[in-house]
């Protein structure tokens, strides 16, 4: 975008400035010497950036000064006001408050400037506009252009920027997807591996079969996590909620809670995994930040809602791994809600069933055909 807006610049006052020195240069010498100046100052350009300027600027801004001041005292070449203007611009857009105010300075000193061949020459009309009024709003033209060169590349930047923070921002989403969801696996795991070697502790010495059998349990869960951990590593990961369903139970049930369970699952309608997900969440809360002594969870293809005595009256919770998965049950077109009313905390979610979703995005794609 740099080299966009040098190149506009410069295509901009360029063709004025080489019309204006052959029409107004009376001899050789005095044309190159325009030239070799406008030249000069032609490379500050590259040097221009939008935060600060180089101090090389100033002293091309007192030399571009001087040759537009030598040239008005002996009344030649009118157009050599362009150079300290094209550099006074550039300055004057490092101004941040009263710019409007620094511009008419800018034009104002040009002008004043060029009033000095009013000193060694007689007082003409052509004079006054060729010194005077030509310089003073050619040097709002050039300041006009730098101003728009500027805006539209502090805009680009800003746009630019914008994108790169956008991009942050859904990298730093995604991971927090991806430990939200490592979390949903290995955190239950973890906690139902605690308790069956507690178990299988307690069981050793006066039931070594059982205790045998939970252990042989519980390396198999361990091979279950590895596995899921594999596969949301390759985003493979989901769960399905009737399975989901019988884990709960037997959890809950493990854990020594009473447990309702009411589900119209089943058919060719397949429920949203991201259901099974919410169920997961939130025996992952019973298990590890409540303690309740009831469970009931109503299940559907369209939802699913898990209702429990587990809260301490007055108590509150802030169930941050809920309000992760409730964003992204948002942005696949659901809803979810949870309520604390006196002991009893629920947590519900509705959600297109799977078939559904696909008849509605295949509808959808076939309207825009």
């Amino acid at each position: 975008m740099r080299r966009i807006v040098m190149g506009s610049v410069i295509l901009a006052i360029a063709p004025l400035s080489v019309i204006g020195v052959v029409l107004t240069s009376t001899s050789w010498g005095e044309a190159l010497f325009l030239a070799l100046t406008l030249l000069f100052t032609t490379t500050l350009i590259k040097e221009w950036r939008l935060d600060g300027y180089t101090p090389r600027a100033v002293f091309l801004f007192v030399f571009a000064g001087a040759a537009y001041l030598y040239g008005a005292f002996s009344a030649n070449s009118p157009i050599s006001f362009m150079p300290v203007a094209l550099v006074g611009a550039l300055l004057v857009m490092k101004v941040r408050k009263h710019r409007v105010s620094a511009v008419m300075l800018l034009a104002a000193g040009v002008a004043a400037l060029g009033a000095a061949s009013l000193l060694t020459n007689p007082l003409t009309s052509a004079l006054v506009v060729q010194f005077i009024i030509v310089p003073a709003f050619g040097t709002l033209y050039i300041a006009a252009v730098v101003f728009v060169g500027e805006l539209a590349w502090r805009l680009v930047r800003e746009a630019e920027r914008a994108k790169e923070i956008e991009s942050a921002l859904a990298v730093a989403e995604e991971r927090a997807r991806f430990a939200g969801d490592l979390h949903d696996i290995q955190g239950q795991s973890l906690h139902v591996v605690k308790l069956k070697a507690a178990l299988a502790q307690r069981l050793l010495n006066h039931d070594p079969v059982r205790a045998n059998a939970e252990l042989a349990e519980i390396r198999q869960l361990v091979d279950d996590t590895i596995a899921k951990t594999r596969e949301l590593t390759y985003a493979r990961y989901e769960i399905d909620l009737v399975a989901e369903l019988e884990n709960t139970r037997a959890l809950a049930e493990a854990s020594g809670m009473r447990v309702s369970i009411r589900s119209d699952l089943g058919g060719d309608v397949e429920p949203h995994p991201l259901l099974a997900h919410t169920l997961r969440e939130a025996t992952t809360n019973l298990l590890r930040h409540a303690d309740p002594t009831w469970v009931t969870i109503l299940a559907s293809p369209g939802g699913v809602e898990i209702s429990n005595d587990g809260v301490p009256a007055g108590g509150e919770i802030h169930p941050r791994g809920l309000a992760r998965l409730a964003r992204r049950i948002t942005d696949a077109g659901g809803e979810l809600d949870f309520v604390q009313q006196a002991e009893i905390f629920t947590v519900s979610a509705r959600m297109a069933p799977r078939s559904a979703a696909l008849e509605e995005a295949r509808a959808d794609e076939g309207e825009r055909r």
